[in-house]
């Protein structure tokens, strides 16, 4: 049974299969009458036929709006729906409508309908060329409508981008992220023509009448237009489109000096361009057919360049598109030679654009690379920063690329910067060039370039070497380095931070004396340069650390901090002004007085001093104004009082120089003040002047000051005298500096007089109060004779003795005759004049003397006091001549 079973089965398949036959003969029947009627249909078909045949059902008006029909409902208002472009049907997606027109055209060349779509596209480019409103919808976004009774086609998940009726349950827009030109780009038969189409029209809508400018229909259509042929997956034919975007190139260029919307398409044009012909440019290079890639790559290249020479306003653009563009190395080189050429003859707003590029797309790795970078860095070497060579420029120029001069060198430094870290070999090439120049032959740029090189962490040990090393063979000098950074602190604020003030730490902490003065330079510049408080802080914060930590360790470094100090101080006004609001970072170094030098501790005071003001002072004028930090002094004059206090010797110097810095401060601030005064004539009333300074209350404050401080270096009398017995060379030795404090004190009195800081007021009165206390306690009169006195006994007050210089002090007397009560024998020495003399010097006197005290205080003030009487009486520092003290330099 089951065998008859199986021989059936062929019957049954036999008879089912000429059933079958008998269907389909129908059916290709019936496809062969609807064939032959759409290619009737499709004869006449054109563009928009294509389209409304695979699912775009119409071109949408510009806007949707919704208008109430109930004229008196005062909420009456019109619903403006955002633009879209072309309606597709609700059952129609991008996708399937790019298949389905691919499928048409395709089917349409095949059967002869229209050969090679030539129909479709003749019909295609006449839209585009001569409808710009159909072009623009084409350039919109495409939707779809959604209502109740297509629910089915839409994803639950999208949403609706307008509501038309604004009711609920009502037909919604849909509106999809492409639109029709992307979707017929990316079908290859059309895209060759779209393209041309569209890159022909920029021309058109450039030179658009006023008219249809004010209509709003032309307004954006050059921006759609490039919005929707930028990053195509592919391009058909690379060729036509190189050439036509030429074309277009050239048109907009020749009048976009003339017309503004010209000159906005031609930048959007360059801008697009390498989005445009990137892949392109990709794929030409990998082919067999390299010549023609070649080719028309060039092409491109020599009209970026001739837009650039034509209108030196285009260089940014272009070199933005050249920069973006795949080109081979010879291309590169070819590019880069173009641009040193630009960079020699470039103003400075396009500086920017060019080292950018140039740090970008120098070639590197290839044979001739290593002298093109050479190259490059000699030509950035050259480039007139820090130079004011182009200030006529800016006055002049009317770029609208122009930027101020600071703002375009702020941002060259920054692309310089970025392009160095990156850039080894243009680092290595600058680094090498730098080394071997010799000195003199530096130019500002070389600080600048160096400066950028420091930004990045793996270059700074590089850097810090050569300026050591140029800074010790004369190759960088302090003059340069103002030449470079003086007046440009805006267009460096990139480095401030990042480079220069570490280049300026390692240079301060140098053992090298010529890298640590230009460290001190360089610290100077930065905190004149840089204005900003944050910016300001770091220095100072850096100077007090160079202190701080290098007393008593590096005395070379501690120093070359505070001449920075004094530098800025020196700076007339501004600088204690600047300083002021750092006082409390100023003061923090007091604590490290006693680990400094003499030189370390007056450079502090003075420092101190003249940032501090004297909120109490009602004639400080520039250093106590309302700043609110006067207070300072108070702080200062409590360490001073402390000092002088003090017993140790060593307190007491910190003390006095405290004391005369304090002397010195104000008698410079009166002095300025009378300066101005008396150049603006004004009444002495006004201001102690001349005579009547000698009662202003800052000359007041300085004597007492003075007076107090003198005072405190006096020793406390002692009691206790000397055996009788005992030899010269003993008394001597038992001479100690308890009495060097007021000789200290005299010292630095000395100096203040030959800084010539001082008022006349303050030299007459130290003049005078000195001048009489080393006559009373150094100096000795011999009496006025008429006749040779008799020599008499030896004990007698001739005995032995020359009668024209016989002394008036009986004790002096007996010392010279020899009945002293220490037996010492004593003699005139020195005596250049002779009989003719008039004074003597009691220097064997104070040393014989039973009062420890005379001993040992005297003897060691006696020098200072007179060096002091010298300084003030020498010419050279305000006095009135040596004459006033001949009698003693006669000895």
């Amino acid at each position: 049974m089951s065998n008859n079973n199986s021989r059936k089965r062929p019957l049954e398949s036999d008879n089912t299969n000429k059933e079958n036959n008998g269907i389909t003969t129908s059916s290709r029947a019936t496809q062969a009458q609807d064939l032959k009627r759409r290619q009737i249909q499709q004869a006449s078909w054109g563009f928009k036929e294509a389209l409304t045949e695979c699912g775009v059902l119409e071109f949408a008006p510009t806007s949707i709006t919704e208008t109430s029909n109930d004229n008196n409902n005062p909420t009456n208002k019109s619903a403006v729906v955002s633009e879209v472009g072309c309606q597709m049907d609700a059952s129609s997606n991008p996708s399937t409508l790019r298949s389905s027109l691919n499928a048409l055209l395709e089917e349409m060349s095949k059967n002869g309908i229209d050969p090679k779509n030539e129909r479709v596209l003749a019909d295609l480019a006449e839209i585009i060329s001569t409808n710009t409103e159909l072009t623009r919808k084409m350039l919109l976004p495409l939707y779809r409508v959604r209502t109740s009774a297509n629910q089915n086609y839409f994803s639950q998940f999208t949403q609706p981008e307008e509501t038309l009726d604004g009711g609920d349950g009502g037909d919604e827009i849909i509106v999809e992220s492409s639109s029709l030109v992307k979707i017929l780009l990316r079908v290859d038969v059309l895209q060759s023509t779209l393209l041309t189409a569209l890159v022909q029209k920029l021309p058109e809508l450039a030179a658009a009448s006023e008219e249809e400018e004010d209509d709003g229909i032309n307004n954006d259509v050059p921006r759609l237009i490039f919005s929707n042929i930028r990053w195509l997956d592919h391009i058909v034919d690379t060729s036509a489109l190189t050439m036509t975007f030429v074309e277009c190139l050239t048109v907009l260029a020749s009048s976009s000096s003339s017309c503004e919307r010209t000159r906005q398409i031609l930048l959007d044009a360059i801008a697009t361009l390498p989005d445009i012909l990137n892949d392109y440019n990709a794929l030409v290079i990998s082919h067999e057919d390299d010549a023609n890639g070649e080719e028309e790559q060039s092409s491109i290249l020599a009209t970026l360049q001739h837009l650039r020479v034509e209108d030196p306003t285009l260089l940014i653009p272009c070199l933005d598109a050249v920069g973006s563009l795949p080109l081979t190395d010879s291309q590169f080189e070819d590019v880069t030679r173009d641009a040193l050429e630009a960079l020699a003859n470039a103003e400075r707003w396009a500086l920017p654009a060019l080292t950018t590029f140039l740090m970008n797309n120098c070639p590197q790795g290839i044979s001739s690379s290593s002298s093109l970078a050479d190259e490059v860095i000699e030509a950035m070497r050259n480039l007139p920063l820090g130079k004011e060579n182009y200030d006529d420029d800016y006055a002049m120029d009317t770029s609208p690329n122009c930027g101020g001069r600071n703002d375009s060198e702020a941002v060259m430094i920054e692309s310089l910067s970025r392009g160095f870290a990156h850039r080894s070999d243009l680092t290595s090439a600058l680094v090498k060039s730098i080394k071997e120049t010799t000195p003199g032959n530096h130019l500002p740029a070389d600080i600048w370039l160096l400066a950028c090189v420091a930004t990045a962490n793996h270059h700074k040990a590089k850097v810090k070497s050569i300026i050591r090393s140029k800074a010790n063979n004369g190759g960088f000098t302090p003059q340069l380095l103002r030449q470079s950074l003086s007046g440009n602190g805006t267009a460096l604020t990139s480095l401030f931070s990042t480079s220069l003030c570490e280049m300026a730490d390692g240079l301060l902490r140098s053992s090298d004396n010529a890298a640590c003065e230009l460290g001190v330079t360089l610290y100077e510049i930065l905190f004149q340069e840089f204005k900003d408080s944050m910016q300001r802080s770091d220095v100072i914060s850096s100077l007090v650390t160079h202190i701080c930590s290098g007393v008593g360790v590096k005395e070379a470094e501690v120093d070359a901090a505070m001449r920075v100090f004094s530098c800025i101080i020196d700076k007339g006004d501004d600088g204690p002004r600047a300083l002021r609001s750092f006082n409390p970072l100023l003061l923090g170094m007091l604590e490290f007085l006693h680990q400094m030098t003499t030189s370390q501790v007056r450079r502090l005071f003075l420092l101190l001093f003249a940032a501090g003001g004297d909120k109490n002072d009602e004639m400080t004028g520039g250093l106590g104004d309302m700043s609110g930090v006067g207070g300072a002094c108070d702080d200062i004059q409590i360490v001073i009082e402390k000092n002088l206090s003090h017993g140790q010797i060593a307190n007491k110097r910190i003390g006095i120089i405290g004391t005369v810095a304090y002397a010195v401060t104000r008698s410079a601030e009166l002095l300025a003040q009378q300066n101005s005064m008396e150049e603006e004539q004004t009444d002495a009333t006004c201001m102690p002047v001349g005579a009547a300074a000698s009662s202003s209350p800052i000359v007041k404050d300085i004597t007492e000051k003075i007076e107090k401080a003198y005072s405190k270096c006096q020793p406390v009398v002692s009691k206790r005298t000397l055996d009788t017995n005992m030899t010269e060379s003993n008394m001597i030795a038992t001479s100690n500096s308890s009495g060097s404090a007021a000789a200290f004190m005299l010292d630095e009195l000395c100096y203040a007089v030959k800084g010539g800081r001082l008022v006349n007021e303050i030299r007459e009165w130290l003049d005078d109060k000195y001048q009489l206390e080393f006559e009373n306690m150094f100096v000795g009169d011999f009496e006025e004779t008429e006749g040779a006195g008799q020599k008499g006994s030896k004990g007698a007050k001739d005995d032995g003795l020359d009668p024209q210089q016989i002394p008036t002090d009986p004790q002096d007397l007996t010392i010279l005759n020899g009945t002293s009560a220490f037996g010492l024998p004593g003699e005139f020495r020195y005596n250049i004049q002779g009989a003719e003399s008039h004074v003597y010097v009691k220097i064997l006197t104070i040393l014989s003397s039973l009062t420890e005290n005379n001993r040992e205080m005297l003897i060691q003030q006696m020098c200072p006091m007179f060096r002091l009487m010298a300084a003030l009486s020498d010419e050279r520092f305000g006095g009135g001549g040596l004459s006033e003290i001949d009698a003693m330099l006669e000895w």
